[in-house]
């Protein structure tokens, strides 16, 4: 069906890759080579830069003068992530939308197979990739891997997703789905104007402070997009490579205390309570068990990684807020939270000894078939794109 040039297909429906960033100089040329050489090539890479004051914009530049694709934005003053992520999808022209961030990058057929999963089901809410997370050796530009696969492919409900979003499984990934751009534009412009903009004094001083950098838009923007669908896709061939460094680390929401714990679950719960309250309706009084639950048993590890230092409960700023957080629960939902906490904390001590056990082995063999030139990775772990 497809035309081919070089062995690259070239027809299909518009694709748009949206990257925004600010001072990505020294990892932006990764994500700009993973997307010009998709072996799928109706691409648009909209880029966002918003006001670098490092070399990013001459990087980007010297790869405009090569390849119409690119389209480049730049923010006259700092804007923020939520604001810049909100004008990149407002500029996609595609069909269907992938969001990467400026230090990740795609496999060389990702928008292919993308696309011929969206062929296999036109009715998905969209498909989300599996993820292969890297850790850079400081600035050496060798990698080493830090996480494999994440799940099996198949197609799943709408439900079960919603029944399972809240619990640490790694759904977040479903932020990085390829979706209809429409659908993407409408489920960020959810979180724009529920959770940036709202001035009704429902969230905290400090997370609307959070909001600026899109924080939560990971939790929300899939939910959104699939209340109006039927299911979703999983597929393992579609690799997204992402980076862990220090520069990830855009909130400093630690768990070493009581109080940093709960604030930390009521943030978290806030932004949960009122996508599930208009969207997911059926699902929020398990949610909202879930989320005690594993407050208490996080409390509970904390204590024991804390050898029971009474520091570890901070009382004064701990009691302020359990009282914002607990009071949203009923005592029935609160019982109900403190058993199934139990469970919980014996898997995450299994879970923790069977870590520790494998370490330096779960990936020893199989997985570094990973590092591969798919994957624009070559056998001395460098990235590569030719």
């Amino acid at each position: 069906m497809d035309e081919k040039r070089g062995g690259n297909k070239v027809s299909g429906p518009l694709v748009s890759i949206c990257i925004t960033f600010f001072n990505a100089g020294r990892y932006i040329h990764r994500a700009i080579e993973s997307c010009l050489n998709q072996s799928y090539r109706n691409i648009e890479l909209i880029i966002v830069d918003d006001a670098s004051t490092d070399n990013s914009e001459q990087i980007i530049k010297g790869y405009l003068a090569r390849d119409p694709r690119i389209k480049y934005f730049r923010n006259d003053t700092r804007i923020r992530l939520a604001e810049s992520e909100m004008k990149m999808f407002r500029l996609a022209a595609g069909e269907f939308t992938i969001m990467l961030g400026a230090d990740d990058w795609l496999a060389r057929d990702y928008v292919e197979n993308g696309l011929r999963s969206f062929s296999k089901h036109p009715d998905a809410a969209g498909i989300v990739p599996d993820l292969m997370t890297l850790i850079e050796d400081g600035d050496s530009g060798v990698f080493k891997l830090a996480r494999g696969k994440h799940f099996s492919p198949g197609i799943f409900s709408a439900g079960w997703f919603a029944k399972r979003m809240y619990r640490p499984k790694h759904l977040y990934i479903s932020a990085l789905a390829m979706v209809r751009t429409e659908d993407l534009v409408s489920a960020f412009e959810y979180y724009f104007e529920t959770y940036y903009k709202d001035r009704s004094g429902y969230f905290p001083e400090e997370l609307k402070e959070f909001f600026t950098r899109a924080f939560g838009m990971d939790v929300t923007t899939f939910l959104k997009i699939l209340a109006n669908y039927k299911n979703f896709v999983f597929d393992d061939s579609l690799n997204y490579i992402k980076i862990t460094h220090s520069q990830n680390q855009y909130f400093d929401l630690k768990k070493n205390t009581l109080y940093e714990i709960l604030k930390d679950s009521y943030y978290y719960y806030l932004i949960y309570k009122r996508i599930y309250r208009s969207e997911w309706s059926k699902f929020f009084v398990g949610m909202k068990i879930f989320v005690l639950a594993q407050t208490f048993s996080t409390i509970i590890a904390g204590f024991f990684r804390g050898r029971f230092r009474l520091s570890f409960l901070n009382m004064k700023e701990s009691k302020k807020m359990a009282h914002l957080f607990f009071s949203d629960f009923s005592p029935i939902e609160t019982v109900l939270a403190v058993i199934y906490s139990f469970p919980m904390v014996i898997c995450r001590g299994t879970s923790f000894l069977v870590r520790k056990l494998k370490k330096g082995y779960i990936y020893k063999n199989n997985d570094l078939s990973l590092f591969s030139e798919k994957n624009f990775l070559d056998s001395n772990k460098r990235f590569f794109s030719s």
